[in-house]
């Protein structure tokens, strides 16, 4: 499998070109490009072929011994001969270059001949084990900040060649994955970037240089069971999209050993419609630094999910608030799943409603956000009741989580500078949950109460908020609420519950500030117990 994405960037950067052979007047506006393609037995192989302008980013496609016109300039030309005649598995042999190209007012010609590339070889010191699948991976780059154009190619060991070039204006890329889903481990590693592209790669990695993450994905509050966890590369130029350690239903661990290095670990969840379909919901990453030898844990689709650390904004004459962000993991909230419907109500004096509205949002559809018009200073309530919604999803049937609601009570005024209203908003954050995100049945939850108080608008002023009292609520079926006591611990509150024989707990808490200001959160079937 290779592939050969040329993403044109909004920043254009002017490169000194490399003039491989140039023919005719350079009076012309546009001129013509031919490029040779041979295999490693010398043959000519036709491929496709992507240039990409070194000015203005533009890119083009165009098939090797096939003239391309184009405008005068510099070109980085990428190509990757695949010869499923060699090699085993129908994979073939795969060899890629790039090389920098100044097209003049006539023609030009250049040529890749696979026969100049060099293998990549990457290997470990001992053996990952049985039942793991080797490939090794190489991506060429432009050498400069403002593009994303790339083509890389994954293939057996002794398969993959590269074709040396000096030029500082490329980069390089390489790894070797080992992967085996089955078990729910995989072995990466990366040879990070560098400039200019070698004559090939021999390389034996010490296990013992490598890092462990294990991550976790438990079930419950996502809205699909179907999950991928995998870890790749944070650089711009990287080989591949990295591995994947576990691929399938609820809970699963991934166990990944890699090398130490700027990673992102991520989990992807899909869910099942009425048809059969199987969309893409959405998903969770974390950025990793790892360092030799470090063994390192997260955790993803932890309870319980409730509303995101923003507030609700006030910017002039309008109080705004994002419902897709109602359903967020505790572990990392700034992480959602969007998927929802919400009922907004906004209240003034005397109960006066001032707006009542229904908000959705799914992928790229619906319009979460509420916006309200405020004509004059004084308190207002604001409460939004989220449900889990997709149409055509099927949600499971062990959905945690599936409704919340949130309440703020608020000071409004319309003359007042662009800021976040004066709440603090509760995180709930049950601890000692299992895979299944399952606390001890008749036995004792802890739950933190974490006041968060967020946006990600920078023209809207933070300010400050001070917590008067926190309390913490709980149900065990939504209808019957019993207080807890609640500890201060730092700058976080816990409260302890006792969890019923069976079934799940429902959780309830309010911060209200010195202003009088608050905000309560309100959470359906926040955890399980078993």
């Amino acid at each position: 499998m290779r592939r050969l994405p040329l993403l044109a960037a909004a920043i254009a950067v002017l490169l000194p070109a490399t003039l491989l052979s140039t023919t005719g007047s350079a009076s012309a506006a546009s001129g013509k490009l031919t490029v040779k393609t041979y295999d490693r037995a010398g043959k000519v192989f036709k491929t496709p072929v992507r240039i990409m302008n070194n000015t203005t980013l533009a890119t083009y496609s165009a098939t090797s011994f096939t003239a391309k016109a184009l405008p005068k300039g510099a070109y980085t030309v990428f190509m990757d001969i695949n010869n499923t005649k060699d090699g085993i598995d129908g994979l073939g042999t795969d060899t890629i270059g790039a090389l920098i190209v100044s097209v003049p007012a006539s023609s030009v010609s250049v040529t890749f001949d696979a026969r100049k590339g060099k293998p990549v070889n990457v290997r470990l010191d001992q053996s990952p084990g049985d039942g793991y699948t080797p490939t090794v991976r190489a991506a060429l780059c432009p050498g400069y900040i403002g593009s994303m154009a790339e083509i890389d190619a994954w293939n057996h060991p002794g398969q993959l060649f590269v074709i040396p070039n000096s030029s500082k204006q490329l980069k390089f890329a390489y790894s070797a994955v080992w992967e085996n889903t089955d078990a729910g481990n995989a072995w990466i590693v990366s040879g990070g970037v560098r400039t200019g592209v070698p004559a090939g790669v021999s390389s034996t990695v010490k296990a013992s240089s490598l890092a462990t993450v294990t991550a976790v994905a438990r079930r419950g509050p996502a809205g699909g069971v179907i999950n991928s966890i995998r870890l790749y590369e944070q650089d711009q130029c990287r080989a591949g999209y990295g591995t994947v350690a576990a691929n399938g239903e609820t809970p699963q661990v991934g166990r990944i050993r890699a090398t130490p290095g700027k990673w992102t670990l991520e989990a992807e969840w899909s869910g099942t419609e009425t048809t059969g379909d199987i969309p893409f919901i959405g998903n969770d990453s974390r950025k990793l630094t790892l360092t030799a030898g470090q063994k390192i844990g997260k955790t993803f689709f932890a309870s319980a999910w409730g509303p995101g650390f923003h507030v609700p904004e006030m910017s002039g004459k309008t109080v705004s608030f994002g419902t897709d962000k109602m359903f967020s993991d505790p572990a990392a909230p700034e992480m959602f799943e969007a998927s929802q419907k919400s009922l907004v109500t906004l209240t003034g004096s005397k109960n006066a409603l001032v707006k009542r509205q229904w908000r959705t949002g799914w992928g790229d559809a619906g319009d979460p956000q509420f916006t309200a018009k405020i004509t004059k200073a004084g308190w207002y309530i604001m409460r939004v009741d989220a449900t889990r919604y997709r149409p055509g999803l099927v949600y499971p049937a062990d959905l945690l989580s599936p409704r919340v609601q949130a309440i703020f009570r608020m000071r409004l005024d319309p003359k007042a500078k662009p800021r976040l209203v004066d709440t603090l908003l509760p995180r709930l954050v049950p601890s000692g949950l299992n895979q299944l995100n399952q606390g001890p049945a008749g036995g004792k939850t802890v739950v933190q109460i974490k006041p968060e108080r967020g946006t990600w608008n920078p023209d809207v002023a933070r300010g400050t908020a001070t917590v008067k009292t926190v309390t913490l609520q709980v149900s065990y079926d939504g209808t019957t609420w019993k207080s807890m006591p609640v500890k201060k611990t730092g700058t976080t509150w816990a409260g302890t519950v006792t969890n019923p024989a069976s079934g799940t707990v429902w959780l309830r808490s309010r911060i209200t500030s010195t202003s009088g200001a608050y905000a309560q959160v309100a959470i359906a079937r926040a955890y399980a117990v078993g």
